[in-house]
């Protein structure tokens, strides 16, 4: 409410950082995935573990974080995910010999530290944005994609370049976040709402008919169709690469690359009637294509044009669903709502964990054609949704 002065238009660019950079430093681990097998001995299904266990500490922060965001006030969650992500980046760098368990504790910390700031910052930063709902929601995604994106391609050069691997880039995070942390710390505002105490843990707009067919039925394949890009893609073009993690980071930073451009033409395209989901799931079944001729070929130039597919889902998905929950859930359940559909897309981690186990048994191929279907069968509920919305209610704005 009130005028939006200069100060609260650099407010927004503040928690922004705080996204940026606690997702910068939670997905460092992904381009060292090669790096940890060949020089720590992990087995791949080790590896994919450990890029799933960071779900096991991001979905109860989230859920947790969310919900207590709209109650506590932003901040409350913002200041600890801060401080817990330095925890997380130094307990990976000291599991840097291949210790399983302090890799399964530092990826485990780093997930509750994003988990705490997603849904808190992500509501936080829609608040302080002026301008048409998509403006809050385009920005949230693109700090903490350009997080997601820029920690690896960093990780995987100075992993692949630079002398200790599996300790510098952490090492890099906890600068850039001693630089970064006090300025999202003194952000003004983000106190607790006055009568927010009555406020419930849980949005019950989560269980509307709504909310489940046109965002929980396809959100996975936000983070599966990414996790699948960097953590499945890279592995079955490995015998031909010269530089492993080096091209790990870069794919990484291509995918998530894709999902920040892309987002402007994601806002653009959705209508109320066709949604942008849809169109999001149609490049998750040309991503799930494009990566069957990976498997075939074994090509390493063709992971490029699969991570630009499966990126650009990515993207439009987020966008789509944080648009969806505003829509939905009511103004002072935001945090709460957002949190589930966070939690939701996180369980496309999974995704890899899942391949790392089935693929070799039943064929990679076999494996992305069957995702292929899930994915173009998650396109009809989404359809039905918008048609009855199109034709009973106009849309609250």
């Amino acid at each position: 409410g009130g005028t939006v002065t200069a100060a609260d238009n650099r407010n927004w660019l503040r928690v922004g950082l705080g996204l940026f950079v606690v997702a910068f430093g939670a997905n460092i681990f992904a381009p060292l995935l090669p790096s940890y097998r060949d020089t720590a001995g992990l087995s791949q299904s080790q590896v994919t573990f450990l890029l799933a266990i960071y779900v096991l500490g991001l979905v109860p922060s989230l859920l947790i974080g969310g919900p207590l965001s709209d109650i506590k006030g932003r901040r409350a969650m913002i200041r600890p995910a801060l401080l817990i992500g330095g925890v997380g980046s130094a307990v990976l760098a000291l599991g840097s010999t291949g210790s399983f368990i302090a890799l399964s504790a530092g990826r485990f910390i780093a997930g509750t530290a994003i988990g705490l700031i997603m849904a808190a910052g992500a509501a936080w930063l829609q608040e302080l944005s002026s301008g048409p709902s998509h403006v809050g929601a385009r920005r949230a995604t693109i700090a903490l994609s350009l997080g997601f994106g820029g920690g690896p391609l960093l990780a995987g050069l100075i992993g692949q370049f630079l002398p200790y691997p599996n300790v510098l880039p952490y090492l890099v995070h906890l600068v850039v976040l001693a630089l970064i942390a006090p300025l999202v710390w003194r952000t003004p505002g983000g106190a607790a709402q006055p009568g927010a105490e009555r406020r419930p843990m849980f949005s019950r707009s989560v269980l509307s008919h709504d909310f489940l067919w046109s965002v929980a039925a396809w959100a996975p394949w936000g983070f599966g169709a990414v996790s699948t890009a960097f953590a499945i893609l890279p592995a079955l073009v490995h015998d031909e690469l010269t530089w492993p993690v080096a091209f790990t980071g870069v794919i990484v930073a291509v995918t998530m690359g894709t999902g920040v451009l892309i987002q402007p033409l994601a806002t653009r395209f959705g209508s109320d009637l066709v949604p942008p989901a849809i169109l999001g799931l149609g490049f998750v079944v040309a991503g799930m294509f494009m990566s069957i001729v990976v498997a075939v070929t074994g090509s390493p130039w063709l992971v490029y044009p699969a991570a630009v597919l499966l990126g650009a889902a990515y993207g439009i998905m987020m966008v789509s669903g944080l648009r969806e929950v505003r829509r939905i859930a009511p103004a002072r359940e935001l945090g709460a709502a957002t949190a589930v559909f966070y939690s939701l897309t996180y369980v496309g981690f999974f995704a890899p964990l899942a391949l790392s186990y089935l693929g070799p048994a039943v064929g990679y191929p076999t494996m992305f054609v069957i995702g292929a279907l899930i994915a173009a069968a998650s396109i009809a509920p989404v359809v039905r949704i918008a048609r009855g919305r199109g034709s009973s209610a106009p849309p609250q704005r």
